[in-house]
């Protein structure tokens, strides 16, 4: 008897059936239904395996558990248009934020930038400033020293005269020049001539201390020979109080006097040695300081 002999097929590229599934979950059967025909000869061991009942109900439950479970699966699954549209949702926020961003950081960066140009001019102009006020601060000072020196210029006449009681019944001008007459001698007594003499401005001191007496001579060169006989001498001692002759000079002078005799004697105390040079430097230091401290109390 001959056997059924496959049928010839042509040669080409295989169709290869891909499966889904759903077939693949399908009732078992429509899997025996399309099951092949088994060309093993009968008699087999084979044929006789396969056909024992037991063995086929037991593989049958197996693969319906499976199927069970595949179809569980498969239901809790997301479809494709589920998982393509939430990344879709998500992409399409996250670009609108960065965008939002975006724009916000272009503004910012603007905004910074039009703060950095402002704070560069201010910059500029508060330099500008600081320079302006410190030429007028040169130049005040400068102008401060023109003025000081014009005072003193101006009292270059005048002398001032301490420890004269007060009142006197006297006329002033007659009792400063029986003074002058003891200091410079009676021959000069004719040659002296006061323009104006007074005590100085302000009421009469609490304490009984006299005013100072401030005198201004005609001639300028008898003002030096009372100032340097009066240097020469020790002491003046005139209608039994003791007198003081000083030059007449400007508020400024005197504070930078003070100033200077007040560091001169701190370097006495302190033992140091110092020349001339360091005795100008010091006069200098003074009239500065005494020059900064009037300006600030303007």
């Amino acid at each position: 008897m001959v056997r059924n002999k496959k049928p010839h097929t042509l040669c080409g590229t295989p169709h290869h059936h891909t499966s889904t599934l759903a077939e693949f979950v399908c009732t078992p059967s429509a899997q025996s239904s399309h099951r092949p025909p088994d060309n093993m000869a009968p008699g087999s061991p084979s044929n006789e395996s396969a056909g024992d009942p037991s063995l086929d109900s037991t593989q049958d439950d197996t693969l319906v558990l499976i199927r069970q479970e595949l179809s569980m699966i498969s239901t809790q699954m997301l479809t494709k248009a589920d998982t393509g549209g939430l990344p879709r949702e998500l992409r399409a926020a996250i670009k609108e934020e960065i965008t939002a961003l975006r724009a916000d950081l272009t503004a910012m960066e603007v905004r910074v930038e039009a703060l950095e140009m402002e704070a560069q001019a201010s910059c500029s102009q508060h330099q500008a400033a600081e320079q302006a006020t410190t030429r007028q601060e040169n130049l005040l000072l400068y102008l401060r020293r023109q003025v000081e020196d014009l005072e003193n210029r101006s009292r270059r006449q005048n002398i001032q005269i301490r420890g004269l009681p007060e009142p006197n019944t006297a006329p002033l001008q007659e009792t400063l020049k029986f003074l002058f007459w003891q200091i410079l001698g009676q021959e000069c007594l004719a040659e002296i001539q006061l323009d104006r003499a007074h005590r100085a401005l302000g009421p009469q001191r609490l304490d009984g201390r006299p005013r100072d007496i401030l005198c201004c001579f005609h001639a300028y060169s008898l003002k030096e020979r009372l100032m340097t006989a009066a240097r020469d001498s020790e002491s003046i001692h005139f209608r039994g109080v003791d007198v003081a002759l000083f030059q007449d000079l400007s508020g400024l002078t005197l504070d930078a006097s003070n100033m200077r005799n007040k560091i001169l004697l701190a370097l006495a105390e302190s033992t140091s040695q110092f020349t001339r040079n360091t005795h100008t430097l010091v006069l200098s230091l003074s009239l500065s300081l005494s020059l900064s401290l009037s300006l600030s109390k303007m």
